[in-house]
């Protein structure tokens, strides 16, 4: 797996997550525990498609209300400043909980880079 972080610079929020895949009854569900969010769709590729949508609605718009450092910080992201701003996904495991890794998920990245003003 890929390193797990987000980086802002002047033209774009960077973000790459740990996200598991998995079916729960007839519903596949896209769940990244490092943002707590989800998506679900009717089949893989719509779960993760809706997901990615999720995610950049999320990311844009608590960057545009000014709290998205501060939503991160509470969920135990942990900021590097040097040699460059990084936030740094809270070290935990999807195998640790239960609950999920009892469905089996399969564990992929989410890389997007969105742009800002």
């Amino acid at each position: 797996m890929t390193e797990n972080f987000l980086e802002r610079n002047k033209n774009s929020i960077i973000i790459n997550v740990q996200v598991a895949l998995f079916k729960e009854d007839e519903t596949w569900v896209a769940y990244c525990p490092a943002l707590e969010l989800s998506s679900y769709g009717d089949n893989k590729e719509e779960a993760k498609t809706l997901f990615e949508e999720s995610m950049n609605i999320f990311i844009k718009e608590t960057d545009r209300k000014g709290t998205l450092e501060r939503f991160l910080l509470k969920l135990g992201w942990q900021l590097q400043q040097k040699p460059i701003p990084i936030y740094n996904q809270p070290v935990f495991s999807l195998q640790k909980n239960q609950e999920i890794f009892r469905k089996n998920p399969q564990i992929y990245n989410e890389k997007i880079a969105i742009p800002v003003a």
